[in-house]
């Protein structure tokens, strides 16, 4: 079985970014960016004003992530340390 008919258990050769990447729906909201990357909703938005964090966009007043563009940004290291609350 995959991941399309229902079964999230890891394969191997499966990386942990592929898992997460199969898990995130296209867009994901700042509170579930947060607890990716194991900071506060605060942090993400001010992180997203700085543009530290790639893929942020607003439908509306509510902010959203494009889960491709920061998957991306994640794998090529350019995303801000994982618990770092209070970095650039």
């Amino acid at each position: 079985m995959s991941a399309r008919n229902g079964m999230r258990g890891r394969t191997a050769g499966e990386s942990p970014t592929n898992r997460i990447h199969a898990e995130l729906p296209d867009l994901v909201t700042a509170d579930e960016v947060g607890a990716w990357l194991k900071i506060t909703r605060k942090a993400v938005y001010a992180k997203a004003e700085r543009g530290t964090l790639p893929g942020a966009t607003y439908i509306g007043r509510r902010l959203y992530f494009i889960r491709s563009v920061l998957l991306r940004c994640v794998e090529q290291g350019r995303v801000p340390e994982m618990g770092d609350n209070h970095g650039p």
